[in-house]
């Protein structure tokens, strides 16, 4: 789905995307997008922030209230890149975001990479843990106060973009410090650190390493 009330960028970005391969249904507004949502049923949501009577961040809002579409990725795509706009998108539980102009191969990356995140999330959540061990406080000694910031926004499912802007660092320092953490944890891979801070999620938000 495609939310963006400028006629030609909409235009332009449904082609590509159509030209990929992918079924795109483009609406030049927040309140089509919801009444849509629930027939269309999309895979990733790209939507401007900046709209006439419904802005971006009451459409991801609402998104996110819907039980069955609430964990649909969500991209904003933005005029500027406004530090403090995008913040309020991460904290709001966007995915990602592109700033104007992008393009076309950081339009396409951006909506693969979120597609195959969501299908490597929903494959391991499909898997049984095949770690039974439960995390005891101990187990975080050897954590730097950053990694154990990192490890609670995990732990909340964050993306690794959404946990830089909290941290105010780059995407690739935070995924440092995932790999950092793991090592330290003795987890192998990406996919098993998050089925770790899924099955002890309740222990590490315990721990109060963020306020």
């Amino acid at each position: 789905m495609l939310v963006e009330d400028e006629n030609q960028l909409r235009e332009n970005i449904t082609e590509l995307l159509e030209i990929q391969g992918f079924e795109v249904l483009a609406v030049d507004s927040g309140d089509k997008a919801i009444s849509f949502l629930p027939h269309f049923k999309p895979s990733v949501i790209l939507c401007d922030i900046r709209m006439p009577r419904y802005d971006g961040f009451w459409v991801l809002m609402e998104t996110r209230k819907n039980k069955t579409y609430g964990h649909v990725p969500f991209i904003f795509i933005s005029a500027k890149a406004d530090r403090s706009e995008v913040r309020t998108g991460m904290d709001l539980g966007a995915d990602d975001y592109l700033t104007k102009p992008f393009s076309s191969e950081e339009l396409l990356g951006a909506v693969r990479a979120r597609l195959e995140r969501a299908n490597e999330q929903q494959s391991s959540l499909m898997n049984t843990f095949n770690d039974d061990h439960r995390a005891k406080p101990e187990d975080f000694r050897a954590l730097t106060p950053t990694e154990k910031k990192v490890l609670h926004f995990v732990a909340l499912n964050d993306t690794s973009a959404a946990i830089a802007e909290k941290l105010g660092v780059s995407t690739k320092t935070v995924d440092n410090h995932r790999a950092n953490i793991s090592t330290k944890l003795k987890i192998k891979g990406n996919l098993s650190l998050l089925r770790y801070c899924l099955n002890n999620k309740k222990i590490i938000i315990e721990q109060k390493w963020v306020k």
